[in-house]
């Protein structure tokens, strides 16, 4: 018994001690009558308008109330006392905000109510780190080439596109925008996702992200962070996928270019302008059990093809390097190939309401990418002979246990399991051969 006391003593403290993601939300605030005095033992709800889950607590004697950990999303916070009218307010709550909330109760009868709607600025003068939240809204509405959502990051400032050996958006490992905070390098960030790391332990940068129609928001955290967040010396992006709510919503969705309708670009090789894109799915949530237990879930798939770009110094001398190669006995360079990127995409999330102070979680990310014929340097100035394929599939099932005992003790239990296999052998296998600055073959 004594070695058990002290293990589960040792995991409680370690628990307390480890950096954790929030993926909630706290409202804060105080409640005062007309004439400005603090109203002691009033009490405040906060209950989300799509799942009906519900938190409730007591003000203080200074007036002062706090609910914990609440999922992101539009709430209806209600303050009542005996003897004064209630007041309600509508607030979106954001991912990872402390939002502040006054009310002032008019005396009255418990039975009339006044409703304030769509609170949606709330102050959070308790945060220090400089944050930006990419809401639902963003990431639904905002024109993004390729629909990789998590290039919405770049809104927030001292984002940008940051340098890699092989150029700033090489698809070899991690085909993903490399981001950089301030400048700094782009193995010194952290992302996660339900709280969970998905950072690849090959690359060290963030692996791939659910689809966009399946995240409901996300925050960026630029500097200045706070004691929860840890591993990173850059800039954190904490992102949040969808849950189902009580109304049953779907979508049926493809997104498409090709060649025909498409400009030709400014670095095609002349004849080489083949390009066939679809991305196409379907989502769906609703609930299992009214205002308890909730599923959603979403698949994406991308088929593209289309001709790589080529420096115009290779384009042009084609026969020498050719020439060139048979005298090494290599075979000729073909630069009419195709690139491919064939992507499946798919997400499920089960939420459950235990009670009000008990949330339990449960997701799965699958995703599985074939990429044929990708550029190494990815700048062009490579020939078809020094091409890679790369082959990834990702794994992840995270599970998480939220509970709020009190305003001020709360416990987030969160577990993941993850697997990742990846490959990206060479095309040709031949010798490396190469002309400074010029181009490069094998």
């Amino acid at each position: 018994m004594r070695r058990l006391s002290f293990f589960l003593f040792s995991f409680s403290l370690v628990s307390t001690l480890l950096p954790a993601q929030s993926i909630n939300a706290t409202v804060e605030g105080r409640v005062f009558d007309s004439s400005g005095a603090v109203l002691p033992g009033a009490s405040v709800a906060a209950a989300n308008d799509s799942t009906g889950l519900t938190r409730t607590t007591v003000a203080n004697d200074l007036g002062s109330y706090r609910i914990p950990a609440l999922p992101p999303g539009l709430y209806t916070v209600t303050a009542e006392l005996a003897g004064f009218r209630n007041e309600a307010v509508k607030a979106t709550l954001r991912i990872g905000q402390t939002a502040t909330l006054n009310f002032t109760l008019q005396p009255g009868g418990v039975a009339e109510e006044v409703v304030v709607e769509a609170r949606e600025a709330l102050l959070s003068p308790t945060q220090s780190a400089v944050a930006s939240v990419i809401a639902e809204r963003q990431i639904q509405s905002l024109p993004v080439n390729g629909r990789q959502f998590i290039d919405f990051t770049l809104l927030a400032p001292g984002v940008q596109v940051g340098e890699t050996t092989s150029g700033s958006t090489d698809v070899i490992v991690e085909p993903v925008t490399k981001l950089s905070f301030a400048g700094q390098n782009i193995h010194f960030n952290f992302v996660a996702i339900d709280g969970a790391d998905n950072i690849s332990t090959a690359s060290g940068i963030q692996k791939t992200t659910p689809s966009q129609e399946a995240v409901q928001e996300f925050q960026v955290v630029n500097t200045s962070f706070s004691a929860e967040f840890g591993r990173a010396v850059g800039g954190i992006v904490n992102i949040v996928t969808k849950s189902g709510t009580n109304t049953v919503h779907g979508s049926v969705y493809d997104y498409f270019q090709n060649d025909n309708l498409n400009a030709t670009s400014a670095l095609a090789t002349p004849g080489l302008t083949k390009l066939q894109q679809n991305q196409f799915g379907v989502s769906l949530g609703g609930p299992v059990k009214r205002d308890r237990t909730f599923f959603f879930a979403n698949y994406e798939g991308q088929r593209r093809l289309e001709s790589p770009f080529y420096n115009t110094a290779l384009f042009q001398n084609l026969e020498l390097v050719n020439t060139a190669k048979a005298g090494f006995g290599l075979p000729p360079e073909n630069l009419n190939v195709t690139r491919t990127a064939y992507t499946d995409n798919l997400l499920g999330r089960l939420d459950h309401s235990i009670s009000e102070r008990h949330l339990l979680t449960v997701r799965y990310f699958f995703n599985d990418g074939r990429f044929t014929n990708q550029s190494p340097l990815n700048d062009g100035f490579d020939a078809p002979s020094t091409f890679r394929n790369n082959f990834f599939r990702d794994q992840s099932l995270v599970g998480s246990l939220n509970s709020v005992f009190s305003p001020n003790l709360i416990h987030d239990f969160r577990v993941q399991w993850a697997r990742r296999t990846f490959d990206f052998p060479s095309i040709s296998g031949e010798p490396h051969l190469e002309i400074s600055n010029v181009f490069t073959t094998g």
